[in-house]
C-alpha cells in the first residue's frame, strides 16, 4: 500500500492476502494503522520513520532480514 505524507510517497508493507481489499489507513504523529473497511481488523501498524521510504509492519516479527531493525 502507498500513501502521501509530508509532501513524499511513502510504502507500508501490509502483505499479499489483503491485496484489492478495500482499507483505511489513520495516521497520528507516531504510528499508521490500517483496517480492513469490511471487517474492522487491524491489518498492520507502521512507525513513523521520516527518514525512510518503506515502512513495515510492526505486528508481524521480521521476515529475510532480522538484523536491519
Amino acid at each position: 500500500m502507498s500513501i502521501r505524507r509530508g509532501g513524499r510517497t511513502r510504502h507500508l508493507g501490509i502483505g499479499t492476502p489483503h491485496a484489492g481489499k478495500r482499507m483505511l489507513a489513520i495516521a497520528d504523529e507516531d504510528a499508521i494503522t490500517v483496517t480492513d473497511l469490511n471487517t474492522g481488523e487491524i491489518i498492520s501498524r507502521h512507525f513513523i520513520e521520516p527518514n525512510k521510504n518503506y515502512w513495515r509492519d510492526q505486528n508481524k516479527k521480521p521476515g529475510r532480514w532480522p538484523s536491519s531493525l
